[in-house]
């Protein structure tokens, strides 16, 4: 195990956990997970093929410690681009990234989870965006990504409302993909990612994870072209499996 701020990293054969460990909320430490260049190392792997983002203990992650809103100015737009830095990073990560949630997810929780590509919860995981209330909005990136997520009248209302929902409300809505009893969130994630990534070369899934985040972030016409490349570019590679697809082929005929 390998730590950095209040997060621990683990290697389970091909599949990576971060686990947000600061009892008992799990608050985010002046908006940090971890550090990024911790982060980058853990996952700087040719045999890393998934990773999944949990909580120690009841809950996933609650937000912000409130003393960290309480610095200066300067002080606060550092630290809030420093945790950018860090859910862009997970973002963009070409591998699977799936976020399994138990108990509370809160505004920085929320907005972290919102930076994974699955998400799985218990069946008593709750969900908010609480910033409203103090005055504030979802500071990192929470008012961007999440109508790319829900719908945009339901990303308002959960923004403006302020309202916690349960796992149900959460499937419905689209904010979750799956929700499992809370016992199993652990398991059906690694299960998950397992299924998706076991029988899959590393450079097939560093190829499908770049064009599917170039699809998010590029024009249309940019991310055609880009996914051209990645398709040249497995077609051709060393460890192809042509030869075998002719063979088959002519066996066919």
């Amino acid at each position: 195990m390998e730590k950095s701020l209040i997060s621990e990293w683990e290697l389970y054969d091909h599949w990576g956990v971060l686990t947000i460990n600061n009892p008992p909320q799990n608050y985010l430490e002046k908006f940090l997970l971890a550090d990024l260049e911790d982060l980058k190392r853990w996952t700087d792997s040719d045999s890393l093929k998934g990773m999944i983002i949990t909580g120690k203990g009841r809950h996933f992650c609650a937000g912000f410690s409130k003393d960290d809103f309480l610095k200066d100015e300067k002080s606060l737009v550092g630290m809030l681009r420093k945790n950018n830095e860090i859910l862009f990073f997970l973002e963009d990560i070409p591998i699977p990234v799936v976020a399994a949630i138990n108990g509370v997810c809160f505004g920085g929780g929320l907005e972290l989870v919102l930076s994974c590509d699955i998400r799985v919860c218990g069946e008593k995981a709750l969900f908010s965006f609480p910033e409203t209330g103090l005055g504030i909005i979802p500071g990192p990136n929470g008012t961007i990504r999440l109508p790319r997520r829900v719908c945009p009248y339901h990303a308002m209302e959960l923004v403006l409302e302020g309202k916690v929902i349960h796992a149900d409300e959460a499937l419905a809505l689209g904010l979750v993909d799956y929700v499992v009893p809370a016992k199993e969130v652990m398991d059906f994630s690694l299960r998950l990612l397992k299924r998706l990534t076991s029988d899959r070369p590393i450079n097939v899934i560093h190829a499908i994870m770049k064009s599917l985040n170039n699809a998010r972030k590029l024009p249309y016409a940019v991310a055609t072209a880009e996914e051209t490349k990645l398709f040249s570019t497995l077609v051709f590679a060393k460890d192809a499996p042509r030869q075998e697809i002719h063979r088959k082929r002519g066996e066919d005929t």
